[in-house]
């Protein structure tokens, strides 16, 4: 099996692949960041319902809204649990 080289773009060196990638963002950050977009799903979905009991929007629109705030909020508390049961297995792990 050859390999071939062909689909790397030209302007990469062997200085720059040696040298570390710096993240644009810690995690503490984009951790933060992302809890602030779900705490704003949630707040979208709250104002949807009381829209929806003004009778400003539609029944479907409110209940898509409130899927999208439904969801991200499952997907945090999946995150958070896989995350504190990690922590839990390291805090085990013999030294």
């Amino acid at each position: 099996m050859k390999v071939q080289f062909n689909s790397l773009p030209m302007n990469l060196s062997a200085k720059r692949l040696g040298q570390p990638v710096k993240p644009e963002q810690d995690f503490q950050s984009y951790l933060k960041e992302a809890l602030q977009e779900v705490n704003s799903l949630q707040k979208q979905s709250d104002i949807a319902f009381e829209r929806l009991i003004a009778g400003d929007i539609e029944f479907h629109d409110a209940m898509i809204i409130a899927e999208k705030a439904n969801l991200a909020l499952q997907l945090t508390m999946a995150i958070r649990t896989k995350l504190l049961e990690s922590y839990q297995e390291i805090m085990r792990m013999q030294v």
